[in-house]
């Protein structure tokens, strides 16, 4: 379990965040009507990524753990095998 949790934070959790401080910054500053749209929208392009990699990773056929470990394999420049 907390290897699909962690593969998710890893995966997902980032583009969430991402997307909501955007879109916080898009609604509550002072900037010029157009860039606060246009932050606003990237927050929400940010939160559907998050949306589409969550749904990627409930279809996956791969393991949570397998994935995970190619994941590491990846940051540590290793091949993936």
């Amino acid at each position: 379990m907390w290897d699909g949790i962690e593969l998710w934070l890893r995966r997902a959790g980032a583009p969430l965040l991402v997307g909501v401080v955007m879109m916080a910054q898009g609604v509550g500053r002072r900037l010029w009507l157009p860039w606060r749209v246009g932050v606003f929208f990237f927050g929400v392009a940010a939160v559907v990524a998050c949306g589409v990699e969550t749904w990627r990773l409930i279809r996956s056929e791969e393991s949570t753990k397998v994935a995970l470990d190619r994941l590491e394999a990846a940051e540590r420049g290793e091949s993936p095998e």
